[in-house]
């Protein structure tokens, strides 16, 4: 197409130029700028804008291939359409690529945890064995026999096995000719028969411990009973019982609410007493007046 100065070029984004002249290959064009103006109306009161179109003062140097004739929407169009179609398999590639990974970290996650699960049970079902292993080692251990009381089902007192009363691992054997597997008990026991288990650390047993005796006064908050009688403190989940868990083990303290309570119900039962005995007295001193 022959250009002159009155031609109208467009770039891809729209923009509009005049075309001034082309050398080599090359176009000098004028960016079409907007120029405002404003004219007075014909009674003065007022003025009037208005926009136009005008080439600028200044030329630029453009190549002919960034150029069009007419306003290349169908090229942009077709340029999006093109690009959003990339962008949309990027996504879709991308989409899939993940839901691969989530199945895979998935799996590997179910695997693990399958794995975590059996060595735990393996940890637990050979735990005597293990300790015994490391008693065999030298390691110091600290044992610890934890029960539930068979009167009140609260976790009865805990002791502490001493090292000459343990019996040691109790093994039963299978047969390997037939396939029949050898078990031992989940506990060791003491020269007693009671179970009782080892922990790592003083710490950890300690832990035991005031977990068990947390549980207890739990379970005395809902059953309350201050009887301190110490020849029913193993059977009765009383007042007396804790006493004999602070007693076992000086550490604890029985809590501050319990204490309080227990104060309160003494000091009703004081009021009451006195009570009584007064009534009595009153009683005994109105039979013994001569009038």
């Amino acid at each position: 197409m022959k250009m002159s100065e009155d031609t109208t070029l467009y770039d891809k984004a729209g923009n509009t130029f005049a075309f001034d002249h082309e050398a080599n290959g090359a176009v000098y064009v004028r960016p079409m700028i907007r120029v405002l103006t404003q004219t007075q109306s014909y009674s003065g009161d007022d003025f009037q804008e208005h926009e136009e179109l005008e080439p600028a003062p200044y030329l630029i140097l453009m190549g002919r291939e960034d150029l069009f004739d007419v306003p290349p929407i169908k090229v942009v169009n077709a340029e999006i359409a093109t690009a959003q179609a990339k962008i949309a398999h990027i996504k879709a590639e991308a989409e899939r690529e993940k839901r691969h990974i989530n199945a895979e970290k998935t799996a590997v996650e179910r695997a693990l945890s399958a794995a975590k699960r059996q060595l735990d049970e393996w940890m637990l079902k050979h735990r005597p064995m293990i300790e015994l292993g490391k008693l065999m080692d030298g390691q110091v251990l600290y044992p610890l026999s934890v029960s539930e009381n068979p009167y009140h089902r609260a976790p009865d007192v805990p002791t502490i096995p001493k090292n000459t009363s343990i019996a040691g691992l109790k093994v039963f054997s299978g047969s390997f000719q037939k396939g029949q597997a050898w078990r031992c008990e989940r506990y060791l026991s003491d020269g007693y028969g009671k179970p009782f288990r080892f922990y790592d650390t003083e710490a950890e047993r300690d832990a035991v411990i005031l977990s068990e005796f947390d549980a207890a006064c739990s379970l005395f908050r809902k059953r309350p009973n201050f009887e301190t009688t110490q020849h029913t403190s193993s059977t009765k989940l009383h007042y007396g019982t804790l006493e004999r868990w602070v007693e076992a083990f000086p550490s604890l303290c029985i809590p501050a609410d319990i204490v309080a309570a227990k104060a309160e119900n003494d000091t009703k039962n004081f009021e009451a007493r006195r009570a009584k005995l007064s009534e009595e007295l009153a009683m005994l001193g109105a039979a013994n007046d001569p009038r």
